[in-house]
């Protein structure tokens, strides 16, 4: 495992006492953008959910080609990004991004090629760290609409 994706790893479960009470105030850190960049990222998540469901079944499945096959949309979440959403990103957020997304890719290939569903299970560990490491650590806002005059 690189440096990076530990490093990354250490980020996310070092904020996960930001989400630890649902009565605390929300500490997470804020991405402030319109509503129709906020309905394009939510889109891009519950695509990525649907993706992950669609992974865990065919494990189930014992089917390592339709792990492969459903793997490979979600890998390319960041280049579906508008610019205009991407450029509002924190840095981090950012490199926590491309790490999932050179994981899945890292899935994707090893499922193909070595078919190894024990080895994809821990994979896709890995993947739910930075789901969970951003949920606890990102939350976003809308931009409240510029008033006339």
């Amino acid at each position: 495992m690189s440096q990076r994706v530990i490093a990354i790893a250490l980020f996310c479960f070092s904020t996960s006492a930001l989400a630890l009470s649902p009565t605390a105030q929300d500490n997470r850190i804020a991405i402030v953008i319109t509503p129709n960049e906020r309905n394009q990222l939510l889109y891009e998540m519950r695509e990525s959910l649907h993706t992950l469901f669609n992974m865990h079944n065919a494990l189930a499945k014992q089917d390592m080609k339709a792990v492969a096959v459903a793997t490979r949309p979600m890998a390319g979440l960041l280049e579906r990004l508008p610019e205009n959403v991407k450029s509002q990103f924190p840095a981090e957020f950012t490199q926590m991004a491309i790490g999932m997304q050179e994981a899945l890719q890292v899935i994707a290939r090893d499922a193909e090629t070595k078919g190894d569903m024990s080895l994809t299970h821990s994979q896709m560990a890995e993947v739910m760290t930075y789901c969970s490491g951003c949920h606890d650590t990102y939350r976003v806002e809308v931009k409240p609409p510029k008033t006339r005059r």
